[in-house]
């Protein structure tokens, strides 16, 4: 896992990676004018800046574990070309995707209430217009995390660290087992809730805050959003997760402010056909209760080919989300 984070200071991983980008270009007649510059990576991709002759573009190498983020985002951008990234080429083997530029991120702007609650309103609307695409998403890759599975996803994860030697960086003591285990019912009973409420499975993104969203050009077109590496087909509101605790840190509030609530209020207008923002509230908190198995299921996909260093740099990620269900 970690030979392949850095292959963009490797020359043959380079020279493939730039013939193909250059081959991609010249379907679209640009042309590449330099050498590419390396973007932020993380242990999900590796980014390159590539600048054209008709402007800049972003090539994404992504993990081995999240293949499927290339042709997810090419089939769901089909679905709903003005609410998400529409790749120019992708090649699902090698998950590499070429990507035009959008402009900044809201991470850019200043953080307020109104730009959260347009982002999450998106979020939302994308969500929805996604409903009957799950068979299609299937079969491009994104993993079902169904509710009325997710008990027993959590019961077999438990088993399956708690089974490893103890020297396994993924292992866990039989104790912290049981004591994680202490929320199952808690757990079932939010499963609960929410399969027999009104909202159908959707794409849950996993991973939503300001920098997975770009900056709308005009006050009435859709923000776009990126990044489909950590999503699954689940219930879709276990996507406030993260933005919420993004909030809380933006605004140094809680939970509870207003300025949270007006968002949420936002997110779950986007609903309305399934009922107004206060009777679809309650069916948030059991969402947030289950979007730590999202989490972890997304840090197993992608330690799945890792070797023992990236094992042990990275198991905390794979076993907190399951300690901050015992500790809720």
């Amino acid at each position: 896992m970690t030979q392949w984070i850095k292959t963009w200071t490797q020359d043959d991983w380079l020279k493939d990676v730039l013939e193909w980008v250059d081959m991609a270009c010249e379907a679209y007649s640009i042309e590449r004018i330099s050498t590419p510059q390396p973007a932020v990576s993380s242990i999900r991709a590796t980014h390159l800046r590539i600048n054209t002759d008709s402007g800049l573009l972003f090539f994404k190498a992504v993990a081995p574990g999240q293949l499927f983020e290339p042709p997810l985002t090419a089939v769901a951008a089909e679905l709903v070309p003005d609410r998400l990234v529409m790749p120019l080429a992708i090649d699902p083997e090698r998950g590499w995707m070429l990507c035009p530029d959008y402009g900044a991120t809201l991470e850019t702007l200043a953080t307020t209430p109104e730009l959260w609650a347009r982002a999450l309103g998106a979020l939302g609307e994308l969500q929805r217009e996604l409903l009957d695409a799950e068979e299609v998403l299937f079969d491009a890759g994104l993993q079902i995390l169904d509710p009325l599975w997710i008990p027993d996803e959590f019961n077999n994860a438990l088993l399956l660290h708690a089974s490893l030697p103890a020297d396994h960086p993924l292992g866990i003591p039989a104790r912290d087992a049981d004591h994680a285990f202490s929320a199952f019912k808690d757990i079932e009973e939010a499963c609960a809730q929410l399969s027999a409420g009104p909202i159908p499975l959707s794409l849950e993104h996993g991973s939503f805050d300001r920098r997975r969203v770009f900056a709308p050009v005009d006050a009435t077109s859709a923000p776009r959003i990126l990044n489909l590496g950590d999503a699954h087909w689940a219930h879709p509101f276990a996507s406030l997760a993260r933005p919420i605790e993004r909030m809380r840190i933006d605004f140094r509030c809680s939970p509870e402010d207003p300025r949270i609530m007006e968002a949420i209020a936002a997110y779950l207008a986007s609903w309305e056909e399934y009922g107004s923002p206060d009777e679809l509230y309650p069916l948030v908190a059991p969402a947030l209760r289950i979007s730590p198995l999202h989490t972890h299921e997304t840090w197993l996909q992608l330690l799945a080919d890792a070797d023992e260093a990236s094992l042990r740099r990275w198991a905390p990620m794979v076993l907190e989300p399951l300690a901050s269900l015992a500790n809720a």
